[in-house]
């Protein structure tokens, strides 16, 4: 038996629960599909362990899921904005730390899950060299082998558009030499 400070949230006091929110919660899962495999790549191009990748990835969608449900217009690239917070989840310190309550997405939905299988070999010389490559370096490179520009990159990290760029030379130069 639940106790008053353990039941469950009800449906229409979470996010997507109302007419509207029923199409929010399916873009929602259809960006979901598109981008978790994007996102454990690119936090593994930063460095992190698939394990790690795997924990940030699913933190961030989590808070991005609460922003979502309260209109996708608060977030003007969700791509690029579920990168920059799953990368500041990676580097969260591990340990005991304050989580907000999750957040049930109800009932799945009747499609097919995609699977994400595990990195080629190629994808791991990679990631190796990459682990090599200095913080901001590694960063910038990893948006831009995700497909952002120096523009986009710059805004979303407050840098300059030529300081990113210089960063894409500096860490281009070094992934052709060691590759």
């Amino acid at each position: 038996m639940a106790t008053d400070d353990h039941l469950p949230v009800p449906v229409e006091h979470l996010p997507g629960s109302t007419e509207d929110g029923v199409v929010a919660r399916t873009e929602f899962l259809d960006f979901y599909d598109r981008e978790y495999h994007l996102l454990v790549r690119f936090l593994m191009y930063c460095g992190a362990p698939r394990i790690d990748a795997e924990d940030a990835t699913q933190q961030a969608f989590v808070e991005v899921w609460a922003r979502w449900g309260r209109g996708q217009g608060e977030i003007k690239k969700p791509s690029l904005y579920l990168r920059k917070v799953a990368y500041r989840r990676y580097l969260r310190p591990h340990g005991p730390r304050r989580q907000p309550f999750p957040i049930s997405m109800g009932e799945p939905p009747d499609r097919p899950v995609p699977d994400h299988a595990g990195p080629a070999a190629e994808f791991l010389d990679v990631l190796a060299v990459l682990r090599e490559l200095d913080d901001n370096s590694r960063i910038v490179m990893a948006l831009c082998m995700d497909g952002y520009t120096s523009v986009e990159i710059a805004e979303q990290l407050g840098i300059s558009a030529q300081k990113v760029r210089d960063l894409l030379k500096k860490a281009r130069k070094a992934l052709k030499a060691r590759l």
